[in-house]
């Protein structure tokens, strides 16, 4: 029966993170196409990554103190009626600025939520000694999603611009429907009854600043998604504002997806060569060194390609990281772990656009891509010179997690 729900819960979050990807790039393109500005398409991809930051802390305490599932289905509903909204008025064209905003905030908050709980959730659908297997499949899921979703984007907004919003609705009402076949998921924590206080919020950053390595590596993964969004999205707008067709920037844009969906694929094999921290550096210098080519490079597709490579090295990390803290983390504190480690990993996203939208317009596409990749270099190694990195801890052993009960061994201490 658990491995029945988790995979409905993977069926849903897929289909969820589809209608999230196709909005993340038409809203972009959408406002491009309106204004034909980098720096104001940038605004509105900063206001959905602000709005997945502010919501995330709130979203893991939601997670630990209700019903999971109760909380998934909660934000589904909300996304179906504005991504409902959104693409009624673009239909109609009477959409203005602030129904996009509007449904960028939406959509970055009800994501930070699904997220954080469905995160909190895995551990209770499978067998503990497929905890990797099943990080590994999510994060598949979310690289299919991405793949899907932006070419899809693109392609639909190339035809008319209500329709990716008409899709993304459609969308988040499968993902509801999934969601109702789930067993409901009592709450791990603290219960509603109780009244709310700023330790709720908290807890989730205690418990990740008394561990180095996991407060390094989520440091590192800020840095390193902030540079990943900037990159992304000077290519995105550098290649429509060269001309290339909404659908072909989102087949471009797709390629990534192709990498990294082949990478999750090949993360448990790649886990038993890449062990411990090296696939962290793998993917710190290979982003250095292909951010430099998608400078250098010609070819339209180039920096497709290109940051699928790097996107095929991603998940071994991934795995590996979220494992190892899945494993620690009780169940209790879990949705807020998962919130805390959402939130670092994506803050450094949350300015990407903006900060990538300025530079495009102040130094241009081949500066702005080779300043990055300096800097990448140096980040890089700085990560290979570091004690904490180089000898990360044993992840401990999936018997020496309490079962359900919120306690931790003292060796996984």
């Amino acid at each position: 029966m658990a491995r029945k729900d988790f995979t409905l819960l993977w069926a849903s979050q897929a289909v969820s993170e589809f209608a999230y990807s196709t909005s993340l790039i038409a809203l972009p393109l959408l406002v491009l196409t309106i204004t034909g500005s980098p720096s104001q398409a940038g605004v509105i991809a900063f206001v959905d990554a602000v709005a997945m930051l502010l919501a995330g802390l709130p979203a893991g305490a939601v997670a630990d103190r209700y019903d999971r599932r109760s909380v998934m289905l909660w934000c589904e509903g909300v996304l179906v009626a504005v991504f409902g909204v959104a693409a009624l008025s673009l239909w109609v064209e009477v959409a203005s600025l602030p129904v996009l905003v509007l449904l960028a905030l939406v959509s970055g908050a009800a994501t930070a939520v699904l997220l954080a709980t469905g995160g909190a959730m895995v551990p209770a659908l499978v067998p503990r000694e497929e905890l990797s297997g099943a990080v590994a499949m999510n994060s598949a899921r979310t690289y299919a999603g991405q793949l899907v979703g932006t070419s899809a984007g693109g392609f639909l907004q190339s035809m008319r611009n209500a329709l990716p919003f008409a899709f993304g609705g459609v969308a988040h009402a499968i993902s509801f429907v999934l969601l109702l076949f789930i067993r409901p998921q009592p709450p791990a924590g603290r219960k509603g009854s109780r009244k709310w206080s700023s330790r709720d919020l908290v807890d989730g950053i205690r418990w990740i600043s008394g561990r180095p390595f996991l407060r390094l590596g989520l440091l590192y993964a800020t840095v390193t998604n902030f540079f990943y969004g900037a990159v992304y999205f000077v290519v995105i707008a550098s290649a429509k504002t060269s001309g290339m067709s909404s659908g072909l920037v989102g087949v471009m844009a797709a390629l990534l997806g192709v990498g990294g969906l082949l990478g999750a694929l090949a993360a448990p094999r790649l886990q038993r060569v890449l062990t411990g921290s090296r696939p962290i550096f793998l993917v710190l210098w290979l982003f250095a060194v292909l951010t430099a080519g998608i400078a250098l490079l010609p070819g339209s597709y180039t920096p497709g390609i290109l940051l699928g490579v790097t996107a095929f090295t991603a998940p071994t990390a991934s795995a590996y990281f979220t494992t190892y803290q899945l494993l620690l983390t009780p169940d209790t504190h879990r949705g807020r772990v998962m919130s805390v480690a959402n939130i670092c990993s994506s803050g450094g996203a949350a300015i990407a656009p903006l900060a990538g939208g300025a530079a495009f317009d102040l130094c241009g596409r081949p500066v702005t891509l080779l300043a990055c990749s300096a800097l990448l270099g140096v980040i890089a190694l700085s990560a290979v010179l570091s004690p904490v990195m180089r000898r990360p801890p044993e992840a401990p052993a999936v018997e020496e997690v309490g079962e359900g009960t919120g306690t931790v061994s003292r060796s996984a201490r």
